[in-house]
């Protein structure tokens, strides 16, 4: 399984997530900054150079801002519902 390693530690912003996992799931430019269009790439196929399987490790969550952190909780709560839809997913975070 491959595993996409994102480094949390500095971002500021929520975009910073998708600023960071975007790129890495070879997602094209024209690619929503939302939950709905990650949902949709990861479970459709066919849009990123990157689908299942596959596992997102995320550090620094312990300092990222609060409003980071949301969202990370966020995108956790979708990989989670899209491995239980059968999709080999999966994300931790440190």
């Amino acid at each position: 399984m491959q595993e996409i390693v994102l480094s949390g530690a500095h971002w500021t912003t929520p975009d910073d997530l998708y600023n960071a996992l975007l790129p890495s799931l070879g997602a094209p430019d024209w690619h929503g900054h939302n939950l709905d269009a990650l949902w949709d790439s990861i479970t459709r196929g066919g849009i990123n150079l990157v689908n299942p399987p596959f596992t997102v490790r995320i550090t620094g969550v312990a300092v990222m801002p609060p409003n980071c952190k949301a969202l990370v909780d966020r995108f956790v709560a979708l990989l989670s519902e899209a491995r239980a839809e059968g999709f080999a997913v999966d994300v931790v975070c440190q």
